[in-house]
């Protein structure tokens, strides 16, 4: 595992005041070497094989609960997981073959959006539908 995103994911993670735990600072390095979003099972695949699915899991849904990761749901409903930039302002691109995302991190996320009185806009996500590089070959 790299050293420089454990430390990096262990400081991330002292930050929140939260404990520090082997399982999140070796999550949070994944994603942060990542260089696109994770389902669980990618996530799995990355760490030690002894690695607890239930622990991933928890240390995902933790990770995102404190906004150092992000999730996105594709349209095969498996969640995929990112480390989350503050503010979180770049769009996706999901392949319709293979079923990855990739971050899009030079596309505009600038939108003037109109909602009804007394609505409250948490968050816009901006997913671009298509087929990737790899599938094209």
């Amino acid at each position: 595992m790299n050293e420089t995103a454990q430390a990096q994911a262990s400081e991330l993670i002292k930050q929140t005041r939260a404990r520090v735990t082997a399982a999140r600072v070796n999550i949070l390095a994944v994603l942060l070497t990542a260089q696109r979003p994770l389902s669980h099972q990618d996530v799995l695949a990355t760490l030690d094989p002894d690695a607890d699915r239930v622990t991933v899991y928890r240390v995902l849904d933790w990770l995102t609960d404190m906004a150092l990761a992000h999730k996105l749901a594709g349209d095969d409903r498996v969640w995929r997981f990112s480390v989350a930039s503050k503010p979180h302002q770049h769009a996706h691109f999901q392949c319709t073959r293979c079923g990855r995302f990739y971050c899009l991190e030079h596309v505009s996320t600038d939108l003037s959006l109109t909602v009804p009185a007394q609505f409250l806009i948490d968050a816009v996500e901006i997913t671009v539908k298509g087929v990737c590089a790899s599938c094209l070959k």
